[in-house]
């Protein structure tokens, strides 16, 4: 079983301070949509501020019980697949999965994106990706592995979460 996690602290801003970065609604649209077509079981959205757990629950609200849930099925659908929680322990302790980060930045120990594959074959696993300028060193040093970055042809390296998302879910779990 896959679970994704969308974490907005600790994450990086464009200086390398840690912060807390916004939930967005076109990530918890575009995220939940990518979940759903690729089977993830849940995509947990983290963020330790209640006033930013609520504007996404508000959104949420709109899209599975509102009108939005009417006018549109399936992203209803896609919603369904998405949980709030305060950080990264609540998502332990209801997943128990080994986890996985995301990151730009090479790193000496990653582990490659067949092993990912594999692991997803053997056990649970939870892909972790940061918000804003990526995860924290704190947040990659909690984690049981971290993946080698997703490189394309071109020197620019800083793909939106909602790509890399969809990338690595596809190397994942795509056919």
């Amino acid at each position: 079983m896959v679970y994704v996690v969308l974490l907005h602290w600790p994450c990086l801003d464009v200086k390398g301070r840690e912060v807390a970065t916004a939930i967005t609604n076109m990530d918890i649209h575009d995220c939940s949509r990518v979940c759903l077509t690729y089977g993830v079981k849940k995509l947990y959205i983290v963020h330790p501020y209640q006033s930013q757990l609520d504007l996404a629950a508000r959104i949420m609200e709109h899209w599975l019980n509102g009108a939005g849930a009417e006018h549109n099925p399936l992203r209803k659908r896609a919603f369904e697949v998405v949980r709030l929680a305060r950080d990264m322990d609540e998502v332990r302790s209801e997943t128990n999965a080994y986890s996985i980060a995301t990151s730009a930045h090479k790193r000496d120990d990653c582990i490659n994106w067949g092993s990912v594959r594999r692991l997803s074959g053997q056990k649970d696993i939870q892909l972790v990706f940061g918000t804003g300028w990526g995860l924290a060193p704190s947040a990659l040093e909690a984690m049981d592995a971290v993946v080698e970055p997703i490189e394309g042809s071109g020197k620019y390296n800083h793909l939106s979460v909602r790509s890399a998302m969809a990338i690595a879910l596809d190397r994942v779990l795509g056919r």
